[in-house]
């Protein structure tokens, strides 16, 4: 089991095939009152408007939100340090508002939060990021949920992996429900709306490259590119996408 740790803390940064990623180790103390006293050392990090934002949530959510900002500004100093002293506010969807010219996304876990940001450039022009917790044994009892997020096809592909090692298929699983999250983030500014999981396909390889499939009917007749890509970090599952400009 893992030993509470009071502090925020950066525990890497690194330059991916999206953009660059930052991720941010958050406190897991026993208590509110202990959380409150590391928010307190942590909050004053954040820009104004950012702070006044953490202290309208709850204290969960606070810790993610401050954690998921540190991680975002982490990576920002990389990719556009003008923008240090622009606070990173939410747009109407929820995600983070960048300036002009820069693209960022964040997600969070129980215990890690991530940021990624990039410039934007002619070949893309959104990205998305997400984190989720590598599957343990413990998990062997939850539901599957491959049925409600996975399409046939990929059902389809992972059915050897089912009959052979129960754990590595739900890491499989857990895989594709983070790459079709950070697919989510990535196409959400196009189309304004919840995205259904069948709506999106993808067939990830052990390099980290992702095949990528929409079928939404806002994008007939109209060219999208959706990349994706994945790691482990951390004890995660880490995914990342990009999309391309439509015509």
């Amino acid at each position: 089991m893992e030993s509470p740790d009071d502090d925020f803390r950066i525990l890497s940064g690194q330059l991916i095939p999206h953009g660059q990623l930052a991720v941010v180790r958050l406190p897991f103390a026993l208590s509110d009152e202990q959380l409150r006293a590391t928010l307190a050392r942590s909050e004053p990090q954040l820009l104004p408007g950012e702070q006044q934002l953490a202290e309208r949530l709850a204290i969960p959510r606070r810790v993610s939100f401050v954690g998921g900002r540190l991680a975002l500004r982490s990576a920002l100093t990389v990719v556009a340090p003008d923008t240090h002293t622009t606070p990173v506010l939410k747009t109407g969807r929820g995600a983070p508002q960048l300036p002009a010219g820069v693209l960022g996304s964040v997600s969070h876990k129980r215990t890690l939060a991530v940021g990624m940001a990039a410039r934007h450039i002619a070949r893309v022009n959104t990205i998305g990021v997400d984190v989720e917790e590598i599957p343990d044994e413990t998990d062997l009892a939850r539901p599957d949920l491959a049925p409600k997020i996975l399409t046939a096809a990929e059902r389809h592909a992972l059915a050897p992996l089912a009959a052979r090692d129960a754990l590595a298929y739900r890491e499989a699983v857990r895989l594709r429900f983070a790459l079709k999250e950070a697919v989510y983030k990535t196409i959400d500014p196009h189309v304004q709306r919840y995205v259904r999981f069948q709506e999106v396909e993808v067939m990830p390889e052990s390099d980290g490259h992702t095949d990528v499939r929409l079928t939404l009917p806002e994008f007939e007749g109209r060219r999208i590119v959706v990349r994706a890509w994945w790691t482990r970090l951390h004890g995660h599952l880490i995914a990342t996408a990009e999309a391309s400009p439509l015509e």
